[in-house]
């Protein structure tokens, strides 16, 4: 490769990288993959710093020239399995057949996506739903109102988009239309307890994979996106608490 192509080659790696932390990919699997990449490649003094709002990359070409580049992470967090597995595979197929700079620009810039089954993603929030509702205690009207009530998160989660607003801010909005309307349910008869039909929704928001990845990064000594993390998933915490807490001062002494 000459300069020029190496200074594209470096920014097409980096654009996969963002993409994969968008995905909600771990930081070391991130600094890994591209590392793998770099190495299939045959360039040499490789060093990689990723955080989730950052990745820098530094290389050296075989013929002693260093190249370094950064790129800016502006979304991360929210984990999509989907993509993650789409990029994973990308990223065997650069490994293995190391194409050139222009099908290298072409798979990355316009990646195939495998399509979302957008039926089975809403039956699986309904399920969840009804499924924790009646597991913690309430009957099998209760599991009924929490899977209604999971297809208007669904709704908002995949078609009015406002998780790309803000995670936290999703959250509350989320919490605070749910709360909303398991109150009303339970008023007008659909739904017993309307505690137990809270707890159900409640599942579809908490941040677990979130937690559970933060603690993971800071074992693997990625102390300061395993910090960002765990911050954002005690933020998200508190959404829903207060999402559902003032659904409840709304309407809870109305509708009594």
């Amino acid at each position: 490769m000459n300069n020029f192509e190496c200074e594209q080659f470096l920014e097409l790696t980096l654009s996969l990288g963002r993409q994969y932390v968008e995905t909600g990919a771990e930081i070391k699997r991130v600094e890994d993959s591209l590392y793998r990449i770099y190495k299939a490649y045959e360039f040499e003094n490789i060093e990689i710093y990723a955080i989730t709002s950052l990745i820098v990359a530094t290389i050296k070409a075989p013929d002693g020239t260093h190249y370094t580049q950064s790129v800016r992470v502006n979304s991360g967090g929210s984990t999509d399995l989907g993509r993650l597995e789409d990029i994973n595979a990308l990223i065997r197929y650069i490994c293995t057949n190391t194409p050139d700079i222009d099908k290298l620009s072409d798979i990355i810039n316009n990646p195939k996506k495998t399509k979302p089954k957008k039926l089975l993603k809403c039956i699986g929030y309904m399920l969840a739903a009804g499924g924790f509702a009646v597991f913690f205690g309430g009957d099998m009207l209760d599991g009924a109102a929490a899977a209604v009530i999971a297809i208007a998160v669904y709704f908002m989660d995949y078609h009015f988009k406002l998780r790309n607003i803000n995670n936290v801010i999703y959250t509350f909005i989320a919490s605070l239309v749910s709360g909303i309307i398991a109150l009303l349910f339970t008023h007008f008869g659909f739904g017993h307890n309307v505690d137990k039909v809270m707890i159900g929704v409640i599942m579809l928001l908490i941040p677990g994979l979130l937690l559970v990845n933060s603690i993971k990064e800071m074992f693997n000594r990625d102390v300061v996106t395993g910090l960002y993390r765990f911050v954002e998933a005690v933020f998200v915490a508190v959404a829903i608490a207060g999402g559902f807490a003032v659904s409840v001062l709304l309407l809870g002494g109305v509708l009594k």
